[in-house]
């Protein structure tokens, strides 16, 4: 989740498993989402669950490592990439 972008198809399948993790039910079943899974995003401290958001997450890992390519261009790690 840092380095490359994570395929949509990623994406998506890594988001159904936490949604059906929190609110449960089977493949066939659907169960009602009683919060918007923005405020299950949300920080502890905010009210939220502290869920990662997959896409915003994996696009601020990247940007990070866009910073530190950009700030160590001289270090032998930057080289090698």
């Amino acid at each position: 989740l840092s380095f490359f972008r994570v395929p949509k198809s990623v994406e998506d399948k890594l988001v159904h498993l936490q949604r059906r993790f929190l609110w449960g039910g089977g493949p066939d079943q659907n169960k009602i989402a009683w919060v918007s899974w923005k405020s299950v995003c949300l920080p502890k401290e905010k009210g939220g669950l502290g869920l990662k958001d997959i896409k915003s997450f994996n696009t601020a890992l990247l940007g990070k490592w866009e910073w530190n390519l950009m700030h160590h261009k001289g270090e032998l790690w930057a080289k090698v990439l």
